[in-house]
């Protein structure tokens, strides 16, 4: 909720969240944490510790171009409507709903160019699309910095300091 809220920081995110675990068993944020933007999780495998420094824009779900695409040329009226509040969070909500939803904008529709001499491009193979789509992934991932915590299961008990070698190699393979 927080990461599609407009308005919302870091330090708003990080005030809700001690606001609403602070009470829970597992949840620590002490004074100096507080004051860092952070907290810790109390995790089977161990404490850990995370920062909300950056943690808004990092969480924010965007739904892929194509997929509101999608949404938006669906025959329900019902699909069209969400997804046309899904394309338009900062919108009015109630003007999209009483403007009839799915009518009240269309997107663009594009055009895609002709292959050589005019002709229609020819179909991409699975392989082809798969290629390019994973060029396009190194593309992402080199120029933005991922982050993330790979947690390893130690053991399928979920117990602390017991650690089952064969499951812990399983998940490295």
């Amino acid at each position: 909720d927080q990461c599609r809220a407009p308005g919302t920081t870091d330090k708003s995110f990080a005030n809700a969240l001690y606001k609403k675990c602070t009470s829970h068993e597992r949840f620590e944020a002490n004074h100096r944490q507080v004051g860092a933007l952070k907290f810790g999780i109390f995790h089977y495998a161990g404490p850990v510790e995370d920062d909300t420094t950056g943690f808004i824009e990092k969480n924010r779900d965007e739904l892929p171009r194509e997929a509101t695409e999608l949404l938006l040329s669906s025959t329900n009226d019902f699909v069209k409507t969400l997804a046309q509040i899904i394309s338009n969070p900062d919108g009015d909500i109630t003007a999209i709903v009483a403007g009839g939803g799915a009518g009240a904008s269309k997107p663009k529709e594009r055009k895609k160019p002709p292959g050589p001499g005019g002709a229609k491009a020819k179909a991409m193979s699975v392989g082809g699309q798969f290629s390019q789509q994973l060029t396009e992934l190194r593309v992402n991932i080199d120029r933005t910095s991922p982050h993330y915590v790979r947690c390893m299961k130690p053991n399928d008990q979920l117990v602390p300091d017991v650690f089952d070698e064969a499951i812990i190699a399983e998940q490295l393979t």
